[in-house]
């Protein structure tokens, strides 16, 4: 998403610069790995896990040398808009910056960042600070955009919700790309479901899992994607008899994830709780048919009966039978694909997207 928005700056004669994390305060010039040019900047975080005192410390005694950095940068350099991706607690040094340069803060808002703080309410405080003192706050939905201003009302009048976008095009050629080593399983030439997906609790691999196991032995499923609970899923599958129908085939390369939804049945999404759902789109553009949740960005991307089918958060009976449905199906899978298809660029293809976002960051409402 943060390359298509530096390519549609570059389409429009502006050169974004991106920030990262570095060794020192002092900034490094360099070259991140899309190819854009980069800064490479020391930002101690406020608080680390176990250090409290010692990095609540550091953070004091450094804040006010990469300040002076980060306003000669902004000001050496003719900065604009700072935009924020993922917004945690350092950034309140940006707001500071802000306030010095009177350059514009746009903060982007993306899921964990507030999702995850009831994890770490303690850091609540300064996010709620940095939203409320953003001239923008962008949600990648509709319905993350109101949870975001229900979360904090002080910031509220701030929030705009803009769906994200996929670079369609590019998508497509992935999915067509010859000569693209896949998984073992995915060549066996049987059909099968893929959830492309960190393992992680909220995508509900648990429910899918056990909607899986209800159903008949004529689809394989495919589980692209890494992450903590691993080891929990490995031992559902065991537990539930699935290791000869279920694959974890863990992180695999774009191209293969284009192909792997272009050759499915369905590619599936279970998630409790999905901020916006960028691989429902893939899915869609590849002419691929989606069975997901209704919650969050995916309500908003999934027309029911007409890209995909919907169902409810962890329910595994009403997962499985919509599963069931359009596996056996055919004339339906055609009919819910090629209205994904068409509606993926219409909806959702990046340029539109930026194009808002960019109105956004040139102080556009």
């Amino acid at each position: 998403m943060v390359r298509n928005l530096a390519n549609a700056l570059r389409e429009r004669n502006r050169q974004p610069l991106f920030l990262f994390p570095g060794d020192s305060v002092a900034p490094r010039d360099g070259v991140s790995r899309l190819g854009f040019p980069a800064v490479y900047m020391n930002l101690r975080p406020p608080r680390v896990a176990g250090r409290r005192l010692v990095s609540a410390a550091t953070f004091a005694l450094s804040a006010p040398a990469a300040l002076r950095q980060l306003a000669r940068l902004v000001r050496s350099r003719g900065i604009g808009v700072v935009n924020v991706h993922y917004v945690e607690p350092y950034a309140a040094i940006f707001v500071a910056l802000a306030r010095m340069t009177g350059v514009r803060l746009v903060t982007s808002v993306h899921g964990s960042d507030l999702t995850g703080l009831t994890d770490r309410p303690v850091d609540r405080p300064q996010i709620g600070f940095v939203l409320r003192h953003s001239d923008a706050v962008i949600a990648p939905s509709l319905a993350y955009a109101e949870y975001t201003r229900r979360e904090f009302p002080t910031a509220a009048t701030r929030v705009i919700g803009i769906p994200n976008g996929v670079d369609v095009d590019a998508v497509v050629a992935m999915a067509a790309a010859p000569d693209v080593a896949l998984p073992d399983p995915a060549r066996a030439g049987l059909p099968y479901f893929v959830c492309v997906a960190a393992l992680t609790p909220k995508k509900a691999h648990d429910t899918l899992l056990r909607a899986f196991s209800t159903m008949g032995h004529a689809h394989r499923l495919l589980l692209v994607g890494d992450g903590p609970i691993r080891a929990e899923v490995e031992r559902l599958i065991e537990t539930l008899g699935l290791a000869d129908r279920v694959f974890l085939l863990g992180e695999q390369p774009p191209v293969v994830v284009a192909k792997l939804l272009a050759g499915a049945v369905a590619s599936v999404l279970a998630s409790r709780d999905e901020p916006f759902g960028i691989v429902a789109v893939e899915s869609m553009a590849v002419g691929t048919p989606v069975v997901a949740t209704r919650v969050g960005g995916l309500a908003e991307i999934v027309e029911h009966e007409r890209s995909g089918l919907t169902v409810p958060v962890d329910d595994p009976a009403a997962l499985a039978a919509a599963l069931e449905r359009i596996g056996g199906d055919a004339a339906l899978r055609a009919r819910l694909g090629s209205a994904a298809a068409e509606g993926a660029p219409r909806r959702f293809d990046w340029r539109a997207w930026s194009s808002r976002y960019l109105e956004v960051l040139a102080d556009g409402r």
